[in-house]
């Protein structure tokens, strides 16, 4: 039987796609690029990707192009997810900054190629930004804003915020200059110097920075990559120390992903309630899920003003927006003159455009296009972990979010890995940053932040080879 140039070309696309050459969800050269490469008719390649297509190897996305799907070996074992973690119960003092600024210096928290080339950014944004900052008048280029922040972006945001549940108005929220100010003022505002501060374990690296900063012990909390902290373990825990706040992710939190069900946060909010302690609320993530249904903030339940609930729009849409916000129950005046000693206003044009931004629908529209990449960028990373890294021993199955906790073997130490790798000009994430103890030394935090392009695709490369020659 004759081979005709349409064979000859699926097989050749069939060989790039099992090697990996096209990785799962990456986009397939289109029709006319194909066509002027292979100096073959249109007709032909159609063809091919006809046949292609009929295997389930590729799919067509209307006025988009051909997209490489996900293939699963069936013979190959999926990973499992990691297993609960079991820190030690003991209240400790925190050293992990000199790590934590040389990933931040290199401008790679949540990439692997530093300070890689940056994604076009939103076009409407900029366009209301400019706006706002050309409709200024002289007198707010001579005055502070006020303390408490744009009343039009509190109300924007108060909106936003309550499609997630809960009654939140523009009085109760607080401008900041971002997240990590919104949990300093927090932490200031709940605890003294000495305190004891509970924390999910593995725990984001920025609030035991934080903690190590304003000197407030730590005590780690069991946490599952599924489920996120262990409102057993915490319960325990009250029982055996004088715990003054909480500091918490509930939804996707990083490292591990994790979403904690609706009845774990009523237990876990009813706990504070009874022993008395604060609930600071780290809702950074909560917008950036993969289901039809925005997870419900711990927030959203409280009726005691014990919940300090703090975000920011530096994951869902700009990390150069250093606008944050926190809504803090009882907490608001104490913390409204916090924000005056540590910051005193926050830049005027800056809130107005993002209160044009929001209120013309572009959040809205942002957020749906976020939702879809990132939820394919993580289906791709998935496939790449399977391809590449078929040493790991486990992966967290995030639903949100823009990370996953990846398990190596015993053996591993990724503190090492992470000397290794930045000789070759990739930045990893060790496991160890996001505990206060000696743990997670073979754990990684992989981020699906960024589109899968054939640099970073060659990097997972990197990091597989780094590890199979530890």
């Amino acid at each position: 039987m004759p081979e005709y140039l349409y064979h000859q070309l699926e097989r050749q696309l069939r060989q790039k796609i099992s090697s990996g050459q096209f990785a799962c969800f990456s986009k397939l050269p289109s029709v006319r690029e194909l066509c002027r490469d292979s100096k073959l008719s249109k007709s032909t390649v159609l063809a091919a990707y006809a046949r292609l297509e009929a295997d389930g190897l590729i799919e067509a996305k209307a006025k988009s192009g051909y997209y490489v799907c996900q293939h699963q070996d069936p013979e190959k074992p999926q990973l499992s997810t990691p297993a609960t973690s079991s820190p030690q119960s003991l209240p400790m003092l925190i050293t992990r900054t000199q790590l934590i600024l040389d990933i931040m210096q290199r401008g790679a928290a949540f990439d692997l190629l530093s300070n890689s080339a940056p994604q076009p950014h939103n076009q409407q944004l900029r366009k209301a930004l400019s706006r706002a900052l050309r409709n200024q008048s002289s007198d707010q280029q001579l005055y502070y804003d006020q303390p408490q922040g744009d009343k039009k972006l509190r109300l924007q945001l108060a909106n936003c915020i309550n499609q997630g549940g809960g009654h939140l108005s523009a009085a109760d929220l607080i401008i900041t200059s971002g997240c990590q100010h919104s949990l300093l003022l927090a932490l200031m505002a709940t605890t003294e110097p000495g305190d004891l501060v509970a924390i999910e374990s593995p725990g984001f690296y920025g609030a035991l920075q934080l903690l190590e900063a304003l000197g407030r012990k730590v005590l780690e909390i069991p946490s599952s990559a599924t489920d996120g902290i262990s409102p057993d373990a915490l319960q325990l825990a009250t029982e055996h120390w004088d715990i003054k706040a909480l500091l918490i992710s509930p939804n996707f939190a990083t490292p591990t992903g994790s979403c904690m069900p609706q009845d774990n946060k009523r237990r876990v909010l009813a706990l504070a309630q009874q022993k008395n302690f604060a609930i600071i609320e780290d809702d950074i993530y909560a917008e950036l899920h993969f289901s039809l249904q925005r997870p419900r903030s711990l927030y959203s339940y409280d009726q005691s003003g014990c919940v300090l609930l703090c975000s920011s729009l530096a994951k869902t849409l700009s990390r150069d927006l250093r606008l944050g916000w926190i809504a803090a129950g009882k907490y608001h005046d104490k913390i409204l003159g916090l924000k005056v000693a540590t910051c005193m206003a926050n830049s005027i044009s800056q809130q107005q455009g993002v209160a044009l931004f929001i209120g013309e629908g572009g959040l809205d529209k942002h957020l749906k296009l976020r939702r879809q990449q990132l939820h394919s960028q993580k289906q791709q990373l998935q496939s790449l972990i399977s391809q590449y890294l078929p040493m790991a021993k486990s992966a967290s199955q995030p639903q949100g979010g823009v990370v996953l906790w990846l398990e190596l073997q015993e053996n591993i130490n990724s503190l090492e890995l992470y000397r290794r790798a930045r000789a070759q000009g990739l930045t990893i994430t060790p496991g160890s940053i996001f505990s206060a103890q000696d743990t997670y030394q073979n754990f990684l935090r992989l981020s699906f932040a960024h589109c899968w392009t054939p640099q970073r695709i060659e990097a997972i490369k990197t990091l597989a080879k780094l590890i199979e020659d530890y």
